[in-house]
């Protein structure tokens, strides 16, 4: 297949911001997500042209970063193209999951924090205290030490990486029973005794080139810790949509989850429901806590990781009971 290069390296400079730091490997791994199968062999030589431009640079770990004038050039790319970016992400990590609902195996979506090894005492401490609630999707984590490879990734040098099921799980529990899930929104959902009260912010996926649960995470807008300790608090939601003739489905398959130990449903909505404060909509929508609400404690009590939403697959029978 014939392949642009001023395209490539356009990718590979918005990989660069996305991600940060990188080695034409993990490059090579990225690119492959966005559909260029292009070998790491290859980028280094686009590297060495974008270096050339004084665009990219090496850092001192001896991985590619932007420069200032590198962040210019992609500042020219309009933001409006690449509105929607994550639900393609979403679709993707869907068609690549190979989890079995029946036997608990297979690739899941997981959301990572990489957390400085000397907090790991503490942060267990956080992610216990909150993951036997309602809002937790299970009370599995992953735990990969530093100089461990997640699917090309390395887990950097005095730091540990947790992993947590993405709430993506739901949409690829659904495909498998046949029903297509759309992403429409991540919101702030207000819970009183751990019951959903209303939604107080919302953010489309149509309307960002981010994740917008993480945006809200970033943005010190939840307060999911005291909801865990208080049952009172602002959890991050998820919410899908799909054909209503396919509501049923939809029914058995979760309660089957849920029966398997998987939670985090919060409401199955047929489009006359008018709860929550959600737009009207002719579809049904699946309401569900977020993967991420599990990391964000951490943010609460002033333990800041570098969080990777939607990126890497972890097989279910990998994760561990906390």
């Amino acid at each position: 297949m014939a392949v642009n290069l001023l395209m490539v390296e356009e990718e590979i400079l918005s990989v660069l911001e996305e991600s940060g730091a990188l080695s034409s490997k993990e490059i090579e791994l990225e690119l492959r997500k966005r559909g260029y199968n292009i070998r790491a062999r290859t980028i280094r030589y686009h590297l060495k042209k974008l270096e050339e431009r004084g665009l990219v640079r090496k850092n001192s770990n001896g991985k590619t970063e932007l420069t200032e004038k590198g962040e210019k050039e992609l500042k020219r790319k309009s933001a409006f193209e690449r509105l929607g970016e994550f639900s393609e992400r979403i679709e993707y990590n869907v068609y690549l999951s190979n989890f079995d609902l029946y036997t608990l195996s297979g690739l899941v979506p997981t959301n990572f924090a990489f957390i400085d090894k000397s907090l790991f005492e503490r942060a267990m401490e956080i992610v216990e205290e909150c993951i036997s609630q309602p809002i937790s999707i299970s009370n599995r984590i992953f735990i990969a030490e530093e100089g461990e490879s997640l699917g090309g990734y390395t887990v950097p040098k005095n730091s540990f990486a947790l992993g947590v099921i993405s709430n993506t799980i739901y949409d690829v529990i659904l495909k498998t029973a046949g029903v297509n899930t759309t992403p429409e929104y991540a919101g702030l959902m207000s819970v009183e005794n751990m019951e959903a009260r209303g939604l107080t912010e919302l953010i489309s996926y149509f309307g960002t080139t981010l994740s917008p649960g993480l945006l809200l995470l970033k943005a010190g807008l939840t307060s999911v810790y005291s909801a865990c300790k208080t049952g009172r608090g602002e959890i991050i939601v998820a919410i899908r949509s799909f054909s209503r003739y396919a509501m049923d489905i939809a029914r058995r398959e979760l309660e089957i989850a849920e029966s398997k130990g998987l939670r985090g449903v919060i409401k199955i909505l047929h489009p006359s429901d008018r709860i929550f404060g959600l737009p009207a909509a002719n579809r049904a929508r699946l309401v569900v806590s977020a993967g991420l609400n599990m990391i964000a404690p951490l943010f609460e009590n002033g333990i800041i990781p570098e969080v990777r939403v939607n990126e890497f697959f972890v097989d279910f029978r990998d994760f561990r009971v906390i």
